[in-house]
């Protein structure tokens, strides 16, 4: 039986989350429960003692005329196949078929329906890759399902966006309209004497500005899943960066998260060969350069032999001074 977390079915929920966006033909609201039951699950599939893992399951709720109220939520356990993403294999994708379906025998979902699907990503910002879509128009067909994707990080809350059909039919899938955060509720705190705090002066820090996206080299696929978002990782150990003399740099893929070395620049050998085919000014001005360099570096080579010869020679009275 799927876990199920119920708001009020009747009438408003009790602290619902509500998003009237202006492409959207219908508002959307979410129960808090059912919002703060995804971050848990998210965060604990992130910090997994065996890895980190990408998670994902369908939305329940209710559909009104220019409404839907999301008020129960069920995780889809997916094998991970291909990795520690959520990408779903053959046996997922009919264990999604039966979790949609549920709502017929489960007694927990009686009066709800399927209202869309949630999944995460770890290392990806907030998107609809061309996997998602095709499990999106496969499994959830109807213009009012929608897709919430969650993007957990360690230090700032959980953020997380709708994507849904616009009024054409299409689904605007590199961002969402709207990114919202998911705060952790505060731990109940004792009673205590209130207590007179004087106002903070506002802080003058700069705030650190966005890292700029890596340069990605074109017509790069990932060797286990095909897909083209993928990401410059880290070089980690000497056998690692032995591996670059070749040409061949560490990639990650966003969607099923796997590590593999791609061969995305000319090795030493075909640099060394391009290299002689340099055309003439091209050896003037690199000759002009190591000249310029070597009358700098004996200059300054130079004048500091004189100053040392200048402090250390000897200074005492000649044999025929007085």
């Amino acid at each position: 039986m799927p876990e199920i977390i119920e708001a009020q079915r009747t009438g408003p929920s009790p602290n619902p989350k509500i998003w009237r966006i202006p492409q959207c033909l219908f508002l959307i609201e979410c129960s808090a429960a059912v919002l703060d039951r995804i971050r848990q699950e998210v965060e604990t599939a992130r910090d997994m003692p065996g890895g980190e893992r990408e998670t994902g399951g369908v939305l329940f709720g209710v559909q009104e005329p220019g409404r839907i109220g999301i008020l129960a939520c069920s995780p889809l356990p997916c094998e991970h196949a291909m990795g520690p993403g959520f990408v779903l294999s053959e046996k997922d994708e009919k264990r999604l078929a039966q979790l949609t379906a549920s709502v017929a025998n489960d007694p927990g979902l009686i009066g709800l329906r399927a209202l869309g699907w949630y999944h995460s990503h770890l290392r990806s910002k907030i998107f609809l890759s061309a996997r998602d879509l095709q499990v999106h128009s496969r499994h959830f067909d109807s213009p009012f399902q929608v897709a919430l994707v969650i993007r957990p990080e360690s230090e700032r809350p959980v953020r997380a966006g709708f994507f849904f059909r616009e009024p054409s039919g299409q689904m605007r899938a590199e961002s969402a309209y709207e990114e919202f955060t998911i705060e952790t509720p505060p731990p109940p705190a004792p009673e205590i004497k209130r207590t007179v705090v004087s106002k903070q002066a506002p802080s003058r820090r700069r705030t650190p500005s966005a890292p700029k996206p890596e340069p990605q080299p074109a017509e790069t696929l990932c060797p286990k899943c095909g897909s083209q978002h993928l990401r410059r990782s880290h070089r980690t150990g000497l056998v690692e960066r032995l591996h670059a003399v070749f040409g061949s740099y560490p990639y990650r893929c966003q969607e099923c998260l796997s590590r593999s070395f791609l061969k995305t620049s000319p090795d030493l050998l075909e640099r060394a060969r391009s290299g002689r085919h340099k055309r003439p000014e091209e050896r003037k001005r690199a000759w002009q350069r190591r000249r310029r360099d070597f009358l700098l570096w004996g200059g300054g080579i130079f004048g500091f032999l004189a100053i040392l010869y200048y402090l250390i020679r000897d200074t005492g009275p000649k044999p025929d001074a007085p």
